[in-house]
């Protein structure tokens, strides 16, 4: 989705990512895939306290190599916090393309 902020724009919508993590493993992690926070152009939320994880039903769901993680999962929430779109990843590699969520988006107005 990175590379489809221009899209969302378009619809009014943003994308937010929320890690489950510590500011500094994130910042860590995206150093390892060769980027930092400036490269991101869209908020990122440390959640280490698994708030926000918990409140959307994904927190300590899925395995990952020898820890239990959050599920990977998508929501689409309208400016009245309704939940349009959901997607709950049965695997880490399991989401939607950005053509699927634009299309969910363009179907919302």
């Amino acid at each position: 989705m990175r590379d489809r902020l221009g899209d969302l724009d378009q619809l009014n919508a943003q994308l937010i990512a929320i890690d489950p993590h510590e500011a500094w493993s994130t910042k860590s992690l995206l150093k390892e895939s060769g980027l930092t926070t400036d490269d991101l152009h869209y908020p990122l939320l440390a959640d280490p306290s698994q708030t926000v994880s918990a409140t959307f039903g994904v927190a300590f769901q899925m395995r990952i190599h020898v820890e239990w993680s959050n599920r990977p999962a998508t929501f689409i929430i309208d400016r009245d916090g309704i939940l349009r779109y959901e997607r709950r990843a049965k695997t880490f590699a399991d989401r939607p393309k950005p053509e699927e969520l634009l299309s969910e988006l363009k179907s919302l107005k």
